[in-house]
């Protein structure tokens, strides 16, 4: 009768030998491991964590060494249990002799295994605006603008379903960890919120009930950034279940990922913004702005009507009392925003004018709140008297529970469109290298999320203070200035695909750097991955760094690559030459696979105008066995590398939400159409 010699399993797990009984030398084996084959000595007591290949099966054997023959397979039997709350564990026992006279009392060496992790976040936090539920750029969470909806995506790896009452929430150590760095938690959801992003919050999580293997999604928190420090924040998610909670010491690595959270505030002597993120600090002079009429005439009529006191609600009367001390007059669980009438619009008009001010001389002001609070009086907050009502104290005033509506909040008339269009900028980076000053600016991300993020404070403060003054020929350092830029994808599918050796579509930009950059082979260094990311699989070493050479392979070396590995399909060296990383802003330093010579048509969208383009023959990677999102929004600009040889391959510009594929424009076509030689 034979018998197994191995077992396969998916997904991490962590070994432990329980008991041995045998004088032979024992060893466990897992073979096919995100870290090759792993060896665990036969013990009691010994243990060992493995971590898997996403979803390829890996394979486990017992081994041992009867000290003549050399190290031979055990027969292996396992058995599954899954305990009354959200626990999963194998038994799997051995037998050494393994000869038709084999006793077959499986107990010469015995191993149990745990599995490590029943949730993963695939892709990191993401910052939605929850009056409008708009995203933020890139998904940051900047912290003068406060109040957060943080989007997470969970994603089932615990290889079977969820129980049925199984819920996700913050672990009580990542609470600790964000409230260490400023992060509030707020656990307060209304029918209103939960309804707006359809999700049901209790007992502290959201409720998602039996989530099937792999499958993933999007759930909600809310976050107060106000006093966060600027930089990243781990968010561990956990599994809560009616008969216990996941095991906080099984919580797998990749439960944990971080948000981002930059700070922005108005340098007064400067004349600047100054905005704070992980890397570095931005100093930014806005010289010249665009507004759109119709809504700065809307705004100013709306504040002359706060001015005179002829604003929605002017008549109301009495004091409006409430409970909960929130941020408004008479906030928390009651009341209105006390007296009606021409005195509260222009009591509250010029609070909010004075911390508007108190902002821009570099004082740290919620104005999210200040927002918030000027939005209020003009739904009719102001009318006071009885219950006080609406959008007044206990709605959007809040207090320390968060409690209100977050999601909804009606546009006062306030919103101004106003953006800069020209501006002097200088980076400094916490850690420079040298890779970061070369002459080509695909690694700055960061940079482009932060300008953007300004233009949103701006906005939000053009409305009070007509934005005149924030308009500055500012005199600090100029990195440089944007030279020519290209985005050439059609606007109409073509009916028939392209040759491969046709030039492909480009979004590509070019920076005209001031002063003079020593030009030297780490020009292309980029970062690898770090154990504060969501990606901690290294190319070469974590938390270091990648010199490439700055040599870049042409279109048809590309088409090459793929007709070498259809002639030879099991050659490992064709193998390896489609397999690739990059270093993105959000989704940190992750490997994927080329997966076809090009993408004949590919569409992108929605456009900022709503419209689907169609790109011309791009590069597509997709996720290898890391399983790592490989392209977030804010990897926009980043470079995809051939591991094999570091030579450059293309440049990223899309993927969706899951992360889990990107495109990139092959590297010679980006060259060739905004006329740039690497040196």
């Amino acid at each position: 009768m034979s018998e197994q010699t191995e077992l396969r399993f998916t997904g991490d797990w962590r070994i432990t030998v329980t008991s041995r009984d045998a004088s032979w030398g024992q060893r466990v084996v897992a073979r096919g491991t995100a870290a090759g084959t792993q060896t665990l000595a036969g013990y009691v007591g010994t243990t060992m964590d493995v971590y898997g290949n996403g979803q390829t099966a890996w394979t486990l054997s017992i081994d041992h060494n009867d000290g003549e023959n050399g190290w031979k397979s055990s027969w292996v039997r396992g058995i599954t249990a899954v305990g009354g709350g959200p626990y999963l564990s194998w038994s799997v026992q051995s037998e050494d002799k393994t000869t038709p006279d084999s006793d077959r009392d499986f107990n010469d060496l015995v191993i149990k295994l745990d599995k490590l992790g029943m949730a993963a976040q695939p892709v990191p936090p993401f910052a939605l605006l929850p009056g409008s539920l708009q995203a933020m750029p890139e998904g940051v969470f900047e912290a003068t603008l406060g109040r957060y909806l943080m989007a997470v995506r969970v994603q089932n790896i615990w290889t079977v379903p969820w129980p049925a009452t199984a819920r996700v929430g913050l672990s009580d150590r990542c609470r600790g960890w964000l409230a260490a760095g400023g992060v509030s938690v707020v656990d307060v959801w209304s029918q209103k919120d939960e309804e707006a992003v359809g999700q049901r919050v209790a007992a502290g999580g959201v409720v998602v009930g039996s989530l099937q293997p792999w499958e993933t999604r999007r759930i909600f928190f809310k976050v107060d950034v106000s006093r966060a420090s600027a930089r990243k924040h781990n968010v561990e998610l956990q599994v809560l279940t009616d008969f216990g909670n996941e095991t906080v010491a099984l919580i797998s690595k990749a439960a944990r990922a971080p948000m981002m959270v930059s700070r922005t505030t108005f340098n007064q002597a400067r004349k600047a913004f100054i905005s704070q993120c992980d890397v570095g600090v931005m100093t930014a002079s806005i010289k010249a702005m665009k507004l759109d009429l119709n809504t700065f005439r809307r705004a100013v009529s709306v504040l002359r009507g706060l001015s005179s006191g002829s604003g929605p609600g002017g008549s109301g009367s009495g004091s409006g009392s409430g409970s909960g001390g929130g941020q408004f007059p008479g906030g928390g669980s009651g009341g209105g925003f006390g007296h009606g009438g021409q005195d509260c619009y222009r009591r509250t008009l010029d609070s909010v004018r004075a911390d508007l001010q108190a902002f821009l001389d570099g004082k740290e002001v919620d104005l999210c709140a200040l927002w918030r609070r000027l939005a209020c009086c003009c739904a009719g907050g102001g009318a006071g008297g009885g219950s006080g009502g609406g959008n007044g104290g206990g709605g959007a005033g809040g207090g320390d529970d968060g409690g209100g509506d977050w999601t909804g909040t009606p546009d006062p008339g306030l919103t101004v469109f106003i953006f800069p269009t020209e501006v002097d900028y200088s980076v400094e980076y916490k850690n420079p290298f040298q890779g970061q000053y070369g002459p080509i600016p695909f690694d700055d991300p960061w940079w482009k999320v932060l300008l953007v993020i300004v233009a949103i404070i701006l906005t939000i403060a053009a409305a009070v203070s007509g934005g005149a003054d924030l308009a500055n020929a500012g005199s600090d350092d100029v990195i440089g200035e944007v030279a020519r830029a290209v985005l050439n994808p059609l606007k109409t599918e073509p009916t028939t695909a392209p040759a491969a050796t046709a030039t492909g579509s480009v979004d590509v930009a070019v920076v005209k750097l001031n002063g003079n950059r020593g030009l030297t082979p780490a020009i292309f260094t980029v970062l690898d991955a770090a154990d504060d990311e969501a990606s901690t699989a290294p190319i070469a070493t974590l938390g270091g760094q990648l010199d490439t050479p700055g040599t870049f392979l042409t279109n048809a070396q590309i088409i090459a690559i793929f007709q070498t590995l259809a002639n030879n399909p099991t050659d490992p060296a064709a193998q390896n030459a489609v397999r690739a990383f990059k270093s993105g802003a959000r989704s940190g330093t992750s490997s994927g696979l080329l997966v076809s010579a090009v993408a004949p048509i590919q569409p992108r969208g929605p456009e900022d105008d709503g419209s689907t383009v169609f790109f011309i023959n791009q590069l597509r990677f997709q996720q290898d066995e890391t399983n790592n999102a490989i392209s977030c929004g804010g990897d926009s600009g980043s470079l995809w590398f051939q591991t094999s040889s570091l030579a450059v391959l293309g440049l990223n510009h899309a993927g969706p939400d899951s992360g889990d594929f990107a495109t990139a424009s092959r590297i010679e076509d980006v060259l060739e159409a905004v006329g740039v030689r690497f040196a």
